[in-house]
């Protein structure tokens, strides 16, 4: 059980501090959600005999720790983040395993054992070590947040006091591997686009920097006045020469301070507004949040999960802080008596059908599976809006570096018409 001090802002807007005890990272920031309140900053702590905050500094996501007392330790299989094929493979493996009666210390200890990547196999041994003393597979797993989500770790705690673990987990299967396509989908995506804006932006600075001056140097003994786009383009030139490296300062400074301000939680608000109301990417960003939404409350309440916990699920991993913030207010109305589609009506983040597909599984008392439905219907919707994004993309992409290279060819071949044309 670990320490966390945190800095929250509560009900009233009133900024709050103090220390939580919880299993894991992901544990303390629901702890502090059903508490009502709206986590600014978290992290681990040690504490003293008194119960006050220890001192210490962590570096590197927590691979490198020096405690009060100046004691140097590394930590890897603790803060390792387990990669989308891994966690699947191996929830596939155990699922199979407990079908078939295995033990989970066995299952976990075999797992273990045939890990290609011995970190993980690392955090498998620690979860069974932590089997065998006593804790629950949930509870094990949740002594490693970086691996093993909210979501999955409430799914186990679910599929564990239900008795139904090996269902339970394939559903977490299912879950989770349609989580990881839509990751490599927006992944794939967005690679033709970034590959394309690196190679135009190399080679306009290439062209600047070492074709330019040359065209630059002959027009220059030929002691002509040059047009107004050329010299503009000359230049350009120059200052790319004279000044690349401040160039390169500012704007390793500029990402720095954005870096910086996105890791503020008005930071954090800003720029995931932003993605929801960008003209290409905010409905694809929408739609995935809905899919999301759709199939992780799906999930759990399939797998037996009350509703204001979902709920609690479902904001802590929506992975968007303006998301978060409406599951969390849709869960304060329902805990007032309303029903989920009533909140959910007010914002444009839901679509009107979504909203009437879950009115009607409340009022048939199927929430659950049309939930699932929805969720399904989101899959193709996402793969549609990803293949119109690109379809915007590339056009505009195409236009962008043909007016650039074609104001470059210009500038250059203006001057040379006109000193062709002076010496017929």
């Amino acid at each position: 059980m670990g320490s966390f001090a945190y800095k929250a802002k509560d009900s009233s807007g009133k900024t709050v501090a103090g220390t939580v005890k919880a299993p894991s990272h992901a544990m303390a920031t629901t702890a502090l959600q059903r508490q009502r309140l709206r986590v600014i900053s978290l992290k681990e702590v040690s504490v003293n005999a008194d119960g006050s905050a220890g001192g210490g500094i962590s570096l590197f996501g927590g691979r490198f720790k020096i405690d009060a007392q100046g004691n140097v330790s590394f930590s890897g299989s603790d803060n390792y983040r387990a990669l989308d094929k891994e966690l699947i493979v191996m929830t596939k493996q155990l699922s199979v395993m407990l079908l078939s009666g295995l033990p989970v210390n066995q299952s976990l200890s075999i797992l273990a054992s045939q890990q290609e990547n011995p970190k993980f196999g690392k955090v498998l041994d620690g979860v069974r070590k932590a089997i065998e003393d006593g804790n629950g597979l949930s509870t094990s797993m949740a002594r490693y947040p970086k691996c093993f989500d909210t979501l999955y770790i409430s799914m186990i705690k679910a599929g564990e006091e239900s008795g139904r673990l090996p269902d339970i987990m394939g559903k977490l299967l299912t879950y989770i591997e349609k989580s990881a396509k839509i990751k490599s989908q927006i992944k794939s995506a967005m690679m033709y686009p970034t590959v394309v804006i690196v190679v135009a932006l190399a080679v306009m600075f290439g062209l600047l920097g070492f074709v330019v001056p040359v065209f630059a140097s002959q027009f220059k003994s030929a002691g002509k006045p040059l047009p107004g786009i050329t010299q503009f383009v000359v230049d350009l030139s120059d200052f790319v020469k004279a000044s690349w490296w401040k160039m390169g300062l500012v704007g390793v400074a500029i990402g720095f301070v954005v870096m910086k301000f996105r890791e503020t939680p008005k930071g954090q608000y800003f720029f995931d507004s932003l993605s929801l109301r960008a003209p290409a990417l905010g409905n694809v960003m929408r739609k995935i949040a809905v899919g999301r939404f759709c199939s992780t409350m799906g999930s759990m309440l399939t797998s037996g999960v009350n509703l204001l916990q979902a709920l609690t699920i479902c904001a802590s991993s929506a992975g968007n802080v303006v998301i978060e913030r409406f599951v969390l207010y849709c869960k304060s109305e329902i805990e007032t008596g309303k029903q989920l589609s009533q909140p959910l009506s007010t914002s444009d983040i839901f679509p009107k059908m979504v909203v009437s597909m879950i009115q009607v599984g409340e009022q048939a008392g199927k929430m659950d599976t049309m939930l699932e439905k929805v969720a399904v219907f989101y899959e193709d919707e996402v793969d549609e809006a990803l293949k119109g994004m690109l379809g915007l993309i590339e056009p505009l992409m195409i236009v962008g570096i043909g007016l650039m290279v074609g104001v470059l060819v210009i500038a250059m071949y203006l001057p040379m018409m006109d000193l062709g044309s002076t010496t017929e």
